[in-house]
């Protein structure tokens, strides 16, 4: 009786067709959205300048907190120092294994 159950179609199960498609979908999803995270670092230095500031303030409320952090007047120019930084320690980076090879 068991064998019976599990050689019946499981209507919510995708097709062999169906998964090809989601994995093509998600594999062109997950190339679009590299390209534009590498088209604006300013993404990663915001969740990054938030999530240094929670862990570091452990509030109690993450979503006021939030909500505050995000509309701070000097916001955008943290980001912009750290995007700096970052550039910097990049071409570092890049001269000292250019010097290596």
């Amino acid at each position: 009786m068991e064998h019976a159950i599990i050689e019946k179609a499981n209507p919510i199960a995708l097709s062999e067709e169906q998964k090809v498609k989601l994995n093509q979908y998600k594999i062109q999803t997950r190339k679009h959205n590299e390209v534009f995270l590498r088209k604006h670092p300013e993404v990663g230095c915001l969740v990054s300048d938030f999530l240094h500031e929670v862990l570091l303030q452990r509030p109690e409320n993450v979503v006021e907190f939030a909500s505050q952090h995000f509309t701070r007047p000097d916001i955008r120019n943290r980001i912009n120092s750290q995007i700096k930084e970052e550039k910097k320690l990049l071409r570092r980076e890049e001269r000292r294994e250019a010097k290596d090879s």
